[in-house]
């Protein structure tokens, strides 16, 4: 009885604000921007939104860390790593996202998603570039007592640039429609973003992004990062549905950065992510 009473205490709560492997925005970058960044997304973390921004970096790391709504017992953590491979066959990318819910010592409840993927230019000339990328995550589902539970599903993006300042992009999350469980079985989100990009000068980024999924719920989103001066870059955005305000700073040494982010929900507590990183272009 006392098992099941925590369990309420715990898993209620964190159901009433979390979905099942829902879109935690495992990257301080773009949470910082609303979460408008299938059209940006250039670090190791592209594994995760958009797999075909995973082409214009040659090396990439991200750590990243938040308890979401600021509540200590759901953990939310991140890390990919991004290679570019030799021969001009794009870049390789592995990855981990994991949500734990605690109480005391126990891990009541805990999802895994462990990631691999590629990204590759199609085409890259002086004026415009087309990349392709593709994403296979490995989802585990675990409560305390109980039998894990595995599902498999595939991400795929395409990204354009056009003159060198207009980018053009599309993701499709869980594009198998992967279920969890056997008998009772869980649809794990599936959703379609696409986002568009402008850079009006050399250090302003601005981005707009909308967001369906196959329940037929649709996000809008919109960010602007700029670089005032080095080592900082600054970014504000909106996200709706659920409604967020959202900024963000990275302080660059060399290659090394150093990210965060806030995220304001005007009546759920409010989301800290940091995030530390090394991004070779």
């Amino acid at each position: 009885m006392k098992k099941i009473i925590l369990i309420s205490l715990i898993l209620i709560p964190t159901a009433l604000l979390l979905a099942v492997f829902d879109d935690y925005q495992p990257s301080a970058v773009a949470r910082g921007m609303g979460g408008a960044w299938t059209a940006v997304a250039n670090d190791a973390n592209a594994l995760f939104y958009n797999p075909a921004g995973l082409s214009s970096t040659s090396l990439s790391a991200k750590l990243g860390a938040s308890y979401l709504y600021n509540q200590d017992y759901a953990e939310n953590k991140s890390a990919a790593f991004a290679y570019q491979l030799p021969a001009k066959l794009g870049t390789l990318a592995i990855g981990g996202r994991m949500l734990d819910v605690d109480f005391e010592d126990a891990t009541l409840m805990s999802e895994f998603t462990g990631s691999i993927g590629h990204g590759l230019y199609l085409l890259k000339d002086v004026h415009s570039e087309i990349s392709l990328g593709w994403t296979g995550n490995l989802y585990r589902l675990a409560y305390d007592g109980e039998k894990d539970d595995y599902a498999m599903g595939i991400d795929l993006g395409v990204m354009a640039l056009l003159h060198g300042r207009t980018k053009f992009a599309f993701a499709v999350t869980n594009l198998n429609k992967a279920k969890m469980g056997n008998e009772n079985q869980i649809d794990l989100p599936s959703k379609l973003a696409l986002g568009i990009a402008y850079t009006p000068y050399d250090m302003v980024t601005t981005s707009v992004e909308v967001k369906k999924d196959f329940g037929m719920e649709t996000e809008f989103m919109g960010g602007v990062e700029a670089r005032p001066f080095e080592p900082l870059a600054i970014r504000f955005g909106v996200h709706q549905n659920p409604a967020t305000y959202n900024a963000g700073a990275s302080f660059y040494m060399q290659n090394i950065e150093v990210d965060y982010s806030f995220t304001y929900h005007p009546v759920l507590p409010p989301t800290h992510y940091i995030s530390i990183g090394y991004n070779l272009k």
